[in-house]
Order: C-alpha cells, then structure tokens, then sequence
C-alpha cells in the first residue's frame, strides 16, 4: 500500500467526485469533540470503514464511486450502485458472527444444510435429544436394533413401561417374560416357572394357594356340618405314626385358614364301650379341605399318643358345630371281621398257593375271587381292607413285569395298586407311590366317592375318585413275567356304612 499523504480535516466528507487521492481526512462535526479518519488510497479507493445515516457501510453507499477493480469493470459493474444490488442479495443471506451465549428456549432455531447446500431453519431443542435425556415420541419406521449385546443398568432406580394394551383375552399372547441371575432377559412359555412355584411356599402358603384355587361354585360351607360316615371307622393305636380319618357328609367345605373353623375330637366310651361322665376332648391342629369333593374333610393324628376308646368327632365353622358323628373305634390292635369260605378264586392262570383269604402268585399268573362285593354292598356304603406283600425285585436285567392288586368288577375298572418299575416299586393305581413293600389297603365307597387308602412305611396316602360303576367287585391280583420274589394278598375284611 502506498505512503498516505497530507492530512486534511473537515466537517463532512467530500463526495467521491471531489475527493483528494493519496490523503487523509479528518471527519468532525461542528462542534463535536471526536472526528474519525478515512483514507484515500493513489486510486482513490476509500480504505476505512464508514458508515451513512449510521447504518450503510460508506463504500457500499450508491453514491460512493470507486470501482476500479479490473474483475469487476470486466462483468460490466462500473458503479457500486451496480455492485451493491449483488452484494445486498448475498448479505441477506448471511449470519453474523455469534458472540452471544444462548440457549434452546431464547434461541430456538439452528441451521440445517442438505445435500445440495440448501440450508433450512430446524428446531434447536431437537439437538443433541436421545433415549436418555429426553422425552421422546417414535414415527413411523423408527426403531432400536442392537448391533451387539447391550445392557441397561437401571443403578437402582425404577425402570417402567407403561401404556401397554390389555391382552389377557388374546390367547396368542401365550409368553412371559424372564430373567436370570445375571440380567439377561428372554423369553418363556411359563411352564417350568409355574411347576416350581410351590417349591418357594411354605405350608402354610401352600394351604393359602390351594383354597384360593377353589371353583367359583365351591363357596365355603355356610351351613351346619354333617358328618355321616368316617373312613377309616377304627384306627389301631399301637402304630407310631400319623394316621389319617376321611370324614364324609354335608358342608364341610370350611375355610381352614381362618380360625373359624376347627376341629375337635371327643373319648366318649372307654375301650370296652362303658360312656365316660366328661368326654375327653382334644384339638386338632391340621385338616385339609377338599376341592374337588367339597363335601369332604380329612384331618391326622399320632394316635398312639391317645387313650383307647370310643371317639366322635365335631367340625365347628362360622360358629357351628354338628350334633354328633359316627363313632370311632381306637384300640391297640383291630379284629376284623373275615370274609371265610372264599378258597375257591376263580379264573386262575399260573402258579398260585391259596390258603383261605390268602394269596401267592408266582410270575405269569392271574387270580380273583367270586363277587364278594355285592349291589346292595354299594348302595349301602362298604369299606374292604387288605395286606400286600410285596417282595418283587429286578434279577441282573431281568426287570420285574407288571403287576395289579384290589378290586375289580366285570366293567374292567380297577382300584387298588400297581408297579410303578421295573425294580419292583409300586403306587397307589394312577396315584402316590409307596416306600414300603409291606402295605394295609383299605378300599371304600360311600355316596358316590371312592378312598383308596394305603398305610405305608408309617404314612397314610389316600386317593379319591368320583367315578364307581354300580357292578359288583371281586379281589383281583396278577403279575406279569421278569423279576424274582412273590406277590402276596391277605384279604382282611368288609365293613358296610348302612
């Protein structure tokens, strides 16, 4: 740049046509205690920023002539009149520099710029937004897909999702969701979580489940209980171990988890039938309610640790008790009355050695007696009893067959008990399997419900079914081939409710 000449001051700035070149002027208004410079290069080119009307840039004033440019004179542009009608254009267009801290709320627009360089105005608020600051609302197509494994630790905080449809009426919604120790979620059909949920209940949230699981049509009793027949009727005191009664009658489906309802159990006679002045009561602490057969109510007691007598037995719910109950016989050994004269078993096949009521079958052999179980039996309500000696085993690889004991009639429809494997263990038929090879079996019927009771290894297991054929029923025992060891029966005897 050129060394700037002389100096001169005025009170306003000569117009481009009387303007000095190569000079300085000096601007001061009348009066005013500043004054600002301008320069004036060789070409006459003002090289300072001023401004007209305090708001045009001076060298962009239409007035200002001082193209000189070869560029510019070459496209036609002799005038800054000319050169501003471009210049304005671009300068619309153009943002400041921004010397100002703002924030999304004062300043709510950014500048977006698409592929062609066409810029557009988007909403500031929207920068820097993601699933974890932000509240979000999805459009269409949108969507997370992982791309590796990914984890959410919530560092205790609560993690919902809410809003979710209702679907419990929709049957192809048929999972659940999962979890395991380490946090990984999946999926499952329910099933094993299901089957192992009572293994987390207590007993007592055992009962509490299982009366909840009642019919909607099995309302707890209201009325007063009845009790019509007690199974079994008597009970031997002389075995160590929890025995159990099944009491049969009307509204004696009692909420027994509440302590409205209770049972106690009364000595009336002595042992030799002679009636006490003050019957002995006693409490029972653990009875089960009956789903399926509402009309039912089984309790256990160690009857070794009670006197021997005659008992009757009184439910008490919502403040009622029944007058009285069938009696029941404890004693220290029971003398049955046999059945006698039944050596004659009928349909025989192998080998068997029969001794009146008692019965050994080899493998491969079938017997059963007459019908010793007659119409007028069922209708009246009858209880049979029998023993089983079991002393099957698999030999090497010569695993014991099937085997089948109990009653029977022409129906084909069994009750009693049958191999469980090849190793000679064995169950209640379609029922509990029994620890113990040495067994008592007590089979009866009243008022449309069958008991399967079998005394086992000191436990009681019992089985109730509510389907019985009004046929007459036999004794029936077989077994199949394989094993080593006897089967053996000894029918004990029957005993009719009515």
């Amino acid at each position: 740049m050129p060394i700037i000449g002389k100096i001169i001051r005025v009170n306003t700035l000569p117009t481009i046509d009387k303007r000095e070149s190569n000079v300085i002027y000096q601007v001061a208004a009348p009066g005013s205690p500043t004054y600002t410079d301008y320069a004036v290069d060789e070409n006459g080119d003002l090289k300072t920023h001023a401004v007209v009307d305090g708001t045009i840039p001076l060298e962009l004033a239409d007035s200002n002539i001082s193209i000189s440019d070869t560029d510019l004179l070459s496209e036609g542009i002799l005038s800054q009149a000319q050169y501003n009608v471009s210049t304005r254009e671009k300068l619309d267009r153009k943002l400041e520099i921004p010397l100002t801290e703002g924030n999304a709320q004062d300043y709510p627009k950014i500048i977006g710029v698409n592929n062609n360089g066409e810029v557009a105005k988007l909403p500031a608020g929207d920068l820097g937004k993601n699933i974890a600051n932000s509240s979000l609302t999805t459009v269409a197509g949108s969507g997370l897909t992982l791309g590796a494994n990914w984890t959410l630790n919530t560092s205790g905080f609560y993690y919902s999702v809410t809003g979710l449809s209702d679907k419990s009426a929709d049957t192809t919604f048929n999972r659940m969701m999962v979890q395991n120790p380490s946090g990984q979620l999946s999926w499952s059909n329910g099933k094993n979580m299901i089957s192992n949920y009572p293994l987390l209940l207590t007993d007592a949230e055992k009962t509490t489940w299982r009366n909840r699981m009642k019919l909607s049509t099995e309302n707890y009793s209201t009325g007063t209980p009845r009790i019509d027949v007690l199974l079994l009727p008597f009970i031997d005191n002389s075995k160590n171990f929890i025995q159990y009664t099944t009491l049969v009658g009307l509204n004696l489906f009692v909420d027994n988890v509440s302590s409205n309802a209770y049972i106690k159990v009364k000595r009336v006679k002595d042992i030799n039938g002679v009636n006490l002045a003050v019957p002995e009561e006693y409490s029972v602490d653990n009875f089960t309610v009956m789903q399926n057969f509402p009309n039912n109510l089984n309790f256990g007691i160690n009857w070794s640790t009670k006197p021997q007598g005659y008992y009757k037995v009184f439910v008490t719910h919502n403040g009622l008790t029944n007058p009285s109950s069938p009696e029941l016989i404890v004693k220290a050994g029971l003398t049955y009355s046999k059945f006698t004269g039944i050596a004659n078993w009928t349909s025989v096949t192998g080998n068997s050695t029969i001794t009146d009521t008692s019965i050994s079958i080899g493998q491969g052999s079938t017997a059963q007696t007459d019908n010793l179980i007659s119409i007028s039996d069922i209708n009246a309500g009858f209880m049979v009893s029998f023993t089983v000696n079991n002393s099957q085993s698999n030999y090497g690889a010569n695993f014991v067959g099937s085997f089948y004991g109990g009653i029977r009639g022409d129906d084909g429809v069994f009750y009693g008990f049958s191999n469980y494997g090849g190793d000679g263990s064995w169950i209640i038929y379609q029922g509990n399997l029994l620890p113990n090879r040495n067994e008592t079996f007590h089979i009866a019927y009243y008022n449309g419900v069958v008991y399967v009771i079998a005394e086992s290894n000191g436990v009681t297991y019992q089985q109730f079914n509510s389907t019985f054929n009004l046929q007459p029923r036999r004794f029936y025992l077989s077994r199949g081939s394989g094993g080593q060891g006897s089967l053996t029966m000894n029918i004990l005897g029957k005993i009719l409710f009515s």
